[in-house]
């Protein structure tokens, strides 16, 4: 009876949790959608400008340690096209 009641509320805390993250990727693709919509999909550089990659990996997750992982990389200069 006592394995039945701690399985039953590991459930209810899982079930707790789904809601918000489900919430969370559901606002997303909301935001998402609308930033594509009013911005260009291809970005053309030019040689020596300066760009820095976003490290996309990191945003996807919500693991605390992901948190204090630096997002950009150091500036990189454009050599040729």
């Amino acid at each position: 009876d006592t394995n039945i009641h701690v399985a039953y509320m590991a459930q209810q805390c899982l079930d707790g949790y789904k809601a918000p993250v489900q919430h969370a990727v559901k606002r997303k693709a909301v935001f998402d959608k609308h930033i594509l919509s009013h911005s260009p999909r291809e970005v053309i550089f030019t040689k020596g400008q300066l760009i820095q990659f976003y490290y996309s990996g990191a945003h996807n997750t919500l693991e605390a340690k992901c948190k204090l992982l630096p997002k950009w990389s150091p500036p990189h200069r454009i050599t040729e096209r």
